[in-house]
Parts: structure tokens; sequence; C-alpha cells
């Protein structure tokens, strides 16, 4: 396993996939610890499966299959385990929510200090992680674009800014007087005497978690999880007409059925307005 995710290492792979991948296989291995690699069969990996609850099951596997996949490759085994094994179904997608336009609307019209960086989320769908560690330098209005380098799968990326993202980013550049190394998103550092915004650090994710629900309660929005910033700003573009394939351009995935499937959603309600378009 160790020769394994050091062969994933050099090949890329983020350091967050492959904790996960290790914390996955080591289910295994505290199962059967006497077994080689050799000695491993469909039967050992079933009750490996059991172990992972249903829902994340085909996730979690997923490490698994790639393990196999290497060893078979590196000539460790002569067969695969995993090709035997029940093939598990993708689950049903579900009835994923986004922030309506009125909903938008409030949280972009918050004060500056976090509207700018709500519109980050909003109008240029970066995943939490990203939006954290964005500088100024990264998305300086002038440019009237925001760069995303090393996101998910070490990809770099441009998305052009909206209008109203390019004012908000220069306004917060002059009322908080932002230098190019200052990040988008800030911490507090308070004393008994006073709190001042700090944007020397990355944001750290207890912070950005407070951050993100004290917004949505001072706009008045129900809450929501921080990715549904992310799937309403795919969502909007699908809406105005972008193709599939130039949202996941946007959103820096790897496939185009990852954009299709899981962040482009037409609600009921849009279905009924085009239908009342046609009928009428």
């Amino acid at each position: 396993m160790a020769d394994w995710l050091a062969w994933l290492e050099l090949g890329g792979t983020a350091a967050r996939t492959l904790d996960q991948y290790e914390r996955d296989l080591a289910r295994g291995c505290l199962l059967f610890p006497d077994l080689s690699i050799k000695e491993w069969t469909d039967s050992e990996l079933l009750h490996v499966m059991r172990r992972f609850k249903p829902a994340e099951r085909r996730v979690r596997m997923a490490a698994w299959r790639s393990f196999f996949k290497w060893a078979r490759q590196m000539k460790r085994i002569r067969e695969n385990p995993m090709e035997t094994l029940p093939v598990i179904k993708q689950p049903a997608q579900k009835v994923i929510d986004v922030f309506s336009e009125a909903e938008i609307e409030a949280l972009l019209s918050l004060d500056v200090v976090d509207a700018a960086p709500m519109a980050i989320l909003l109008e240029a769908g970066l995943r939490k992680a990203e939006a954290c560690g964005l500088q100024f330098s990264r998305c300086q209005p002038e440019r009237q674009r925001v760069t995303v380098l090393e996101g998910k799968g070490k990809r770099d990326r441009v998305i052009p800014m909206s209008a109203r993202l390019q004012q908000l980013l220069a306004d917060l550049a002059i009322i908080e007087g932002l230098s190019p190394t200052d990040h988008i998103f800030y911490r507090v550092h308070a004393n008994d005497v006073s709190s001042q915004r700090k944007r020397d650090k990355r944001v750290g994710e207890g912070t950005f978690h407070r951050w993100w629900g004290r917004c949505l309660e001072q706009a008045g929005v129900r809450y929501r999880k921080p990715h549904t910033a992310r799937h309403t700003f795919a969502t909007r573009l699908y809406k105005i007409g972008l193709r599939s394939e130039e949202i996941q351009l946007l959103l820096g995935h790897a496939s185009v059925a990852t954009t299709s499937d899981i962040y482009v959603h037409t609600r009921v309600e849009d279905v009924a307005a085009r239908m009342q378009e046609l009928m009428a």
C-alpha cells in the first residue's frame, strides 16, 4: 500500500486524496491483517465493502479498484479480485438547492467587505478551499478575470469577471487598501479595545464557516452549505445559454459529465415557464 501511495504521489495525486485513499485501504488492512496482496479475493473485499455505509460504498471502493489495478499493472498479482465484485449503482440524483435571484441580491447587497468575498463564490464559482486562499493579485478588477492556481486536481483556470464582481472588488480594494498579497477573505483580530480585519494569511475553516453563517443571517437568507454558491453559479450560467463544455471550463472539472450530472440543474419552475411560452 505504501508503494502504491508513493506511486500516486509521484503521479501528481493531491495530498487530500492520498490521505483518504490510505484511510479507505486501512479498513481492509485492519480487517485482514495477515493476508498478503496475492491472497486477497473477492470474498474479503465483500466484507470490506460492507464496512462502509451504503451511500458511500461506491466512492470508498474506488481506492480499492485503483490499488488492485496498479498491483496487476506492476505484476504484483495475476488476477484483479475487484473485477468479480458486484457493480454498485450510482445513487439517484437528489434535488439540489440553489439560491434564488432575490437571495443572491440580498447577499451581494451586504457591506462590501462581505459582499465582495461572497461574490467570489456566487459570481465566479470558486470552491471553498480555492476562495479561502485567493489573494488580490489573482483577482484585480482591472484584469477582469479571476485566476485559480492549482485548484482541485492541481488544475489552473481563469474565470472572466462579471461586471458586479469587478465593481465589488474595486470598491473593496479602495476601502480596505488592498495590496497584491492580501487575501479577499479576512480574519478578525480582536482584543478588549478594538477588532481589526487581517488579510495576511488564508482564512481557516472555522473562521470561514462563521463568516458564512453570519452573512446569510444578516441577509435574511435561509441557511445552505457554502457549496450551494457553486451550484448556483453553474445553474445561472446554464440558464443564460452557456453550454456544459463552457461551464466545465469555468468550474475546473476534468469531465463534462460531472458538470452536467451534478452542478447544472433545471428547476421545475423553469420548465413550467418554458411550457407556458410554447403553449401560449
